[in-house]
């Protein structure tokens, strides 16, 4: 009985989960475009650094990092990676710094998981199976989000947000 609670433990890569309807917005960001990997780590690093500059990094803030691309599909090389917030009422920026756009919303269905670069490449790796066993559907449409809110991030979690049908 041990050995199945154990490997019931292991198999599920997340704390718990949720449908929500994200509306959509108005985001700033920043975009680099190769393969998906340690480059991607960077370019968070950078994007923080800068809204904290600009005294947009607070208790309320919420950071998307969104790959663009299914590198199954796309050129590895030509996958382009965004990391945006909620665009701010009142902005003044350069055009070279940041950029603007909507974020499309809809269904999603949220993972909530640990905030560890380890948790985060399981969830990618298990979500689509996961989603299936739930009985959803992949809204393929929309791109995959992964999501800091500060709260959830300072007691060191994350969201994995997966647009649904």
């Amino acid at each position: 009985m041990y050995f199945m609670r154990l490997e019931k433990t292991i198999l599920k890569f997340y704390i718990s989960t949720m449908q929500e309807n994200l509306p959509s917005s108005k985001i700033i960001y920043m975009r680099r475009t190769g393969k998906y990997g340690s480059e991607n780590y960077k370019l968070m690093d950078t994007f923080k650094k800068w809204i904290q500059e600009n005294d947009l990094y607070n208790e309320d803030t919420v950071i998307y990092a969104i790959p663009m691309d299914n590198p199954e599909i796309v050129d590895p090389f030509q996958c382009r990676y965004d990391v945006c917030i909620k665009q701010p009422t009142i902005y003044k920026f350069a055009p070279n710094q940041i950029q603007c756009r909507e974020l499309e919303g809809g269904k999603y269905l949220t993972f909530l998981i640990p905030h560890t670069a380890e948790a985060i490449q399981t969830a990618w790796k298990m979500c689509f199976f996961e989603l299936q066993k739930l009985g959803y559907l992949l809204d393929k449409s929309r791109p995959i989000m992964e999501r800091y809110s500060r709260p959830l991030v300072d007691r060191h979690y994350c969201e994995l947000c997966i647009p649904i049908q």
